[in-house]
């Protein structure tokens, strides 16, 4: 009686390790995208406070209006560049994020499938049950 209680408690500790080793790896995939689009958002942050500063200095050193207004267009330009190349990057994380964890689930529901079939016992066609004979004769 031993055995099937050892065998049940085998079974349940592979299957739980095999849930963390998963865990573990959605958590990497995920750790890594974040820490990815931080660096992105900072790189962002930083643009907007330089476009900033570029600015205050021309509105600082620029005399005639009309002058200001176009240097001040060149800058917003420039910020706007840079802004949705700092957006198509971070796009592109997403998207290697979100490829990566197709594959993670597809390698789990891989993993389900082997684990399950050989689990489960060979499927038998299942007895038909038998109608009474005297229910078919009423």
């Amino acid at each position: 009686m031993d055995m099937p209680f050892n065998d049940t408690v085998a079974k349940l500790t592979a299957a739980n390790r095999s849930v963390v080793a998963s865990a573990m790896q959605f958590s990497k995939i995920a750790v890594r995208a974040q820490s990815l689009l931080a660096r992105q958002q900072m790189e962002a942050m930083e643009n907007c406070l330089e476009a900033g500063t570029r600015q205050m200095k021309l509105v600082s050193e620029t005399r005639d209006p009309r002058d200001l207004v176009a240097r001040q267009a060149e800058v917003a330009v420039e910020l706007g560049e840079k802004l949705v190349a700092v957006a198509q990057e971070a796009m592109d994380i997403q998207s290697q994020a979100r490829d990566e964890i197709a594959t993670w689930v597809e390698d789990g529901l891989k993993t389900v499938k082997a684990e399950t079939t050989a689990v489960a016992p060979k499927a038998r066609p299942a007895a038909r049950p038998r109608v009474a004979k005297k229910a078919a004769a009423a």
